[in-house]
């Protein structure tokens, strides 16, 4: 089975048509979604069963301010749903978008594919999932990534082959392992930041 990653941006313009299953990774705000809807059930010309919505925020930590950060139970989910695909298309095609196609898709991708080539894989698992970064701005979900290792049974390789191979993704690691150490003064620092007036040019 191939798996893609996709932008909400790509879905909504088509990229995802023919498509012998699809993935909606969407944000835990309710944002209007009617072209995303469209988009999707037109990808799988309207089987429901194909196309599983998933909602969680894009942060490195369960949660941060009003953000829900990806749980166990959204990464099984994605898992038992890409397994079933597998086992209904084996040489199908499953697609996985989220807002920019960069971090929670590229992550549960990892781990689609992570899991497939199974275990003392991982390097070139990663080398799959990074053939489809043409523009070198993939920056998998720390936390996704970790949840992998963990579902997986990797014990931390999913996580080191990442980070030796994609160094964006090492700067956001350390990013949100500094968040952790104390995630309610890292956001209300941001909070403070976002609700300062700006100055007005002369």
């Amino acid at each position: 089975m191939r798996v893609r990653v996709l932008s909400r941006a790509a879905v909504e313009g088509g990229a995802a048509e023919g498509v012998d299953a699809i993935i909606s990774i969407r944000s835990t705000a309710l944002e209007p979604c009617k072209d995303l809807d469209l988009a999707v059930q037109q990808a799988v010309m309207g089987d429901a069963a194909a196309a599983l919505v998933q909602r969680f925020d894009d942060i490195g930590i369960p949660a941060y301010g009003p953000y829900r950060g990806p749980t166990m139970d959204d990464l099984a989910t994605a898992l038992d749903f890409a397994r079933a695909v597998r086992d209904r298309v084996p040489e199908g095609v499953l697609a996985v978008h989220c807002q920019h196609g960069v971090s929670r898709s590229a992550a549960v991708v990892l781990a689609i594919i992570a899991d497939e080539a199974g275990p003392g894989a991982e390097a070139d698992a990663v080398a799959a999932l990074l053939r489809q970064d043409d523009d070198a701005r993939m920056q998998p979900n720390l936390l996704i990534v970790s949840l992998a290792d963990a579902a997986l049974f990797r014990y931390g390789r999913v996580d080191a082959a990442l980070a030796a191979a994609c160094p964006r993704y090492v700067v956001w690691r350390d990013h949100w392992r500094d968040i952790a150490l104390d995630p309610c003064a890292y956001w209300e620092q941001a909070r403070r930041v976002r609700l300062r007036p700006r100055r007005r040019e002369v």
